[in-house]
């Protein structure tokens, strides 16, 4: 396969799950094999149509066989590392990244998964990938005939950096290629364990790795009585369980991604 042609999101993936240099590394070891294996089988199919007897014949064949299989030994450790990221890599969730993407961020329990229900009607699908605690959501709704995808990701952008190892960062470094806009969600309610210093401290954290992608600051659980805060956020106040305010953000997130980009792009291309 030619890497360099995949889009950098799946290309970034390929090489955190697997590496792309071992990858093609082990390729380039089963291709030299296979025409190692067919310049011996021109040679013997050569040697075995000039015999003059059966017997003669089935003794090349068996001879052909064995330098077969002494070459397959040879690569038998490459075949076992494809077959390994083979399997780690068929089950790959599928993102388009074609589409206007969305990415859920916040603390856990603020209500991300809610809310990725609330904006898109229906229950996420939800996939692995081997740097991740939890399976990532993935779904999709439609807005004014477009189709934006929306991304939560339990296990990557719910804690601070320290907490984080190098393969979880460059799987967030990932998700730059893939993000148009990144939706944090904070609970003022605090019900979710975790103060709103805190919750502000992470926003500062992850607004820093995705510098250049616009957020929206969403105030969730104005339902509950607990609702309300002392520190000034300005943000749009929603209830993902009960709904309210859910068209507005909608709104809010067609007007960043199909005009401050369509314009953006514009913008270039007439430049």
């Amino acid at each position: 396969p030619s890497f360099d042609r995949l889009p950098p999101f799946t290309r970034e993936l390929i090489d955190i799950i697997v590496g792309i240099d071992k990858l093609r590394h082990n390729l380039g070891a089963v291709s030299f094999a296979i025409n190692t294996i067919n310049s011996i089988k021109i040679e013997y199919i050569k040697n075995i149509r000039r015999t003059k007897s059966p017997q003669d014949a089935s003794y090349l064949r068996k001879e052909c066989y064995g330098r077969y299989i002494s070459i397959l030994k040879q690569i038998e450790k490459n075949l076992k590392y494809l077959n390994d990221a083979r399997d780690k890599l068929k089950n790959l969730p599928s993102i388009n990244p074609d589409l206007y993407t969305v990415v859920i961020a916040g603390f856990p329990n603020v209500g991300k998964s809610s809310l990725l229900k609330a904006l898109t009607n229906s229950e996420p699908e939800i996939n692995s990938y081997p740097f991740t605690t939890k399976g990532i959501n993935i779904s999709s709704f439609k807005y004014n005939n477009k189709t934006i995808q929306v991304v939560d990701t339990p296990g990557l952008l719910d804690r601070e950096l320290s907490y984080r190892n190098h393969i979880e960062l460059q799987a967030i470094s990932a998700l730059k290629y893939l993000a148009k806009l990144i939706l944090f969600v904070f609970d003022p309610t605090e019900s979710c364990g975790y103060s709103m210093q805190k919750q502000m401290s992470l926003y500062n954290e992850i607004s820093e790795q995705f510098i250049g992608i616009p957020f929206i600051k969403i105030l969730n659980k104005s339902d509950l009585k607990e609702w309300g805060f002392k520190e000034d956020i300005e943000g749009i106040k929603i209830s993902a369980e009960e709904g309210e305010n859910i068209d507005l953000l909608k709104e809010n997130i067609e007007e960043i991604l199909f005009n401050y980009f369509e314009e953006e792009v514009d913008y270039f291309e007439k430049d």
